[in-house]
């Protein structure tokens, strides 16, 4: 008897030390770490809790799940470090399938199509100005002005030999030869003051040729000047990257994007931790362009008011498949349980939902057309 009650005892100890064990989770070794990052608007953290469209669908495929998991934050570089090293088991953030990735770290189905895109800060009246100037080299338009002033002086020396005798408006020597160029520069401006005006037949002639030699020629500076700033506006609006190699842009360390810019031969490259930071160099000038994943430069410039004064370019280049990231020690099975759930999920009105709130519907109707 005395011995059936030490067992029983020691049965019941060991009962409550194993729902001990399940009650709290986090203290399990069979407890599956969760990691991950900020990249809103599918995971972010508000009022001390996790949001966001991966939240959403990680509680939608885990809800009837018997298994322990524990949530852990990273920024990426840490994130994929984690997974390949098999510290965290699943990366729930959105993570682009890239093949060297593939090496280190396993994937779910791709769930959401999205691409690379770029900001900068909008220009300013100043700002516009520097650009205006800092497009034209100061030795061309010297050139162009020293060229227009000899056009102007030969015009104008032609009219007043013609009309110094006759026409008092111009008179004789120097400051005939100066209101000569003046009725040479109103002319070709077509301002017309009427002040001075050719009277005799060759002035006149000459007066002729000059107005239509005068259309030409502002018709040809114009197009110049208009051709050289629409230079450097395309350079900034076109998927051609080598448009960027003179300026610094700044991205996600570890991202897709940096290993597309690093795979083009960037040099003028600065690379931040979170998406705070890399809008935050941006503010300060650090950069000239920030480019990351389009759904999470969009969400959070749009959802913050420090950051009203940047614009997107038209710039989409790096198409990306999101998937959850698995380290290569995660049970198979696990991996292939989720995975499909996650596919199921993708399917429901529920997730359509989300992307719609969230203006993403349109990209997930592109990913439908590649499966």
């Amino acid at each position: 008897m005395k011995y059936t009650c030490l067992n029983l005892l020691i049965f019941f100890i060991g009962l409550n030390f194993l729902n001990a064990q399940k009650e709290g989770s986090s203290f399990t070794k069979d407890t599956l770490v969760v990691g991950y990052n900020i990249n809103p608007p599918f995971i972010y953290v508000e009022n001390e809790k996790l949001q966001g469209i991966n939240y959403r669908m990680w509680q939608k495929i885990t809800e009837n799940d018997n298994s322990f998991y524990k949530f852990e934050y990273h920024p990426l570089d840490s994130l994929l470090l984690g997974l390949s090293k098999g510290t965290i088991d699943i990366g729930l953030s959105p993570l682009t399938i890239t093949g060297s990735r593939i090496k280190e770290i396993d994937f779910s189905i791709p769930y959401y199509v999205s691409h690379s895109s770029a900001i900068n800060r909008k220009m300013s009246i100043a700002d516009k100005f520097k650009s205006f100037f800092s497009s034209i080299s100061i030795i061309s338009l010297l050139k162009v002005l020293g060229l227009l002033f000899i056009i102007l002086s030969v015009f104008g020396f032609l009219v007043w030999i013609f009309e110094r005798k006759k026409n008092e408006e111009f008179g004789k020597g120097l400051k005939g030869f100066w209101n000569g160029l003046w009725w040479s520069a109103v002319t070709m401006t077509t301002v017309g003051y009427g002040d001075k005006s050719p009277k005799t037949i060759g002035g006149r002639i000459i007066g002729l040729i000059w107005m239509f030699a005068a259309i030409i020629l502002i018709s040809s500076i114009t197009a110049g000047i208009t051709s050289s700033l629409t230079v450097k506006k395309l350079g900034w609006n076109n998927n051609d990257l080598s448009s960027f190699k003179d300026i610094t842009i700044g991205t996600i360390a570890k991202s897709a994007t940096e290993q597309k810019l690093q795979n083009n031969y960037w040099n003028n490259l600065k690379s931040y931790h979170t998406i705070d930071e890399l809008l935050q160099g941006l503010e300060k000038n650090e950069i000239q362009v920030a480019t990351h994943d389009d759904p999470v430069l969009r969400y959070t410039v749009n959802h913050n008011k420090a950051y009203a004064d940047f614009a997107f370019l038209d710039v989409r280049f790096n198409q990306a498949l999101y998937a959850v990231g698995f380290s290569k020690g995660l049970n198979a099975k696990k991996k292939e349980e989720l995975s499909k759930k996650i596919f199921q999920f993708t399917e429901t009105n529920d997730w359509k939902i989300l992307l719609t709130k969230n203006s993403l519907i349109e990209h997930q109707n592109l990913m439908l057309e590649t499966k």
